[in-house]
């Protein structure tokens, strides 16, 4: 994505970073409600648009679409774009007879191999992961915050890491999978701990420890760059960030907005105030298991006491501690109130499980497509 990498002005509790949020997105057939297949000339038609000062852009499947949003310093401008970037793309694809929806993982999927984007990158990577290519059907958002200094992002990453499994239960988007219950709120979550090196990444002494241990992991066949690294949180020297890729994508665009202004706070707490303990790998991946499994219904890792507490007075405490973190009172207003209505009338799991009792996936499909465009400004 564009690197969001500018100055961090001191104001307040923040250090302003700037933002930016990728998101992927679901094509839809709106006959069986089955992963689209569009056309080699739709393709072209849909990752050549631009609105919103965000760029579409190719995904792993043909039957995704990746949008890349300009630079954010602020919430407000966020949601413009993001809303003006999802209402074109629901248009364009609404005229190909498609559907597109923000859910995280396909509620069903064809008995056949997914269909790979024609990418000479992609198709090089799906032959290193024949299986697991061939029903990775699942889309996140990822928050990109920008930093001029990357001693800055490692410290960021570092007190980032017990944060991760809070930040799954909160953005946690698919319950669904095959036709049916999967039994976790964040299936994606697991599904994705098949891709190369992925999960909680370790803790880096400093820069230079990341730049070292980032090389040896360089000398395997199956890593043609460090981008191949799937860890939930990892820097970007090319853009300048530390991206997080924890969240899976959300239904509404204010709820995208929502969290990654709340994981900016987040990050300029995590680096003020860090972790009481350094935890383990092992220790931080039952957490995120768990987290995946029951989101916020059930009991989430809180990283400063070190201790699982309920889902709901995580979000409480969370939002206090970060609360003199924002670099206006706007965003902070916008991201907690963002943030307690996703805890107070469930995430996206908990609404797509709503709609598949009421009317299974064609429900599922009609809550998805008009959650696409939903506009908090109107």
């Amino acid at each position: 994505m564009t690197p969001p990498a500018t100055p961090r002005d001191q104001q307040g509790g923040s250090t302003m970073s700037t933002f930016g949020i990728e998101e992927e997105f679901l094509l839809i057939d709106r006959g069986d409600r089955l992963p689209a297949r569009p056309t080699p000339e739709q393709s072209a038609q849909l990752v050549s648009l631009e609105a919103g000062g965000g760029s579409a852009t190719p995904e792993w499947l043909a039957c995704q679409v990746e949008e890349t949003s300009p630079i954010f310093h602020d919430a407000a401008g966020a949601v413009d774009s993001l809303v003006t970037f999802r209402t074109a793309l629901h248009d364009a694809t609404d005229a190909m007879g498609m559907d597109v929806v923000g859910l995280a993982a396909a509620p069903d999927i064809r008995p056949e191999p997914a269909d790979i984007t024609v990418n000479e990158r992609y198709q090089r990577l799906a032959g290193y992961t024949p299986a697991v290519a061939a029903d990775q059907y699942i889309s996140g958002m990822h928050v990109h915050l920008g930093f001029p200094d990357m001693e800055d992002a490692v410290r960021a990453l570092n007190g980032l890491r017990g944060w991760l499994p809070a930040l799954v239960a909160i953005g946690a988007n698919s319950p669904l999978w095959r036709g049916a219950e999967s039994g976790f709120e964040s299936w994606r979550s697991i599904h994705y701990r098949r891709w190369i090196a992925n999960d909680i990444p370790p803790h880096f002494k400093d820069l230079a420890d990341h730049e070292q241990r980032v090389a040896v992991l360089s000398a395997f066949d199956v890593m043609e760059s460090p981008s191949t690294l799937s860890w939930l949180a990892r820097l970007s020297h090319k853009h300048g960030t530390l991206e997080i890729r924890a969240c899976d994508v959300q239904l509404e665009a204010q709820d995208s907005v929502a969290i990654a202004v709340l994981i900016r706070a987040l990050a300029d707490y995590a680096m003020d105030v860090p972790p009481t303990m350094e935890f383990s790998q092992e220790y931080l991946d039952i957490a995120l298991w768990q987290a995946a499994r029951w989101g916020l219904s059930g009991r989430v890792l809180d990283p400063v006491a070190a201790e699982l507490v309920p889902g709901e007075a995580l979000v409480t405490d969370l939002l206090e501690r970060v609360r003199d973190y924002y670099p206006t009172a706007a965003d902070r207003e916008f991201a907690e109130a963002g943030v307690r209505r996703i805890a107070e009338r469930g995430n996206g799991a908990i609404r797509q499980r709503r709609a598949f009792a009421r009317a299974g996936i064609p429900g599922v499909m009609d809550m998805a497509t008009a959650a696409m465009t939903a506009d908090p400004r109107a």
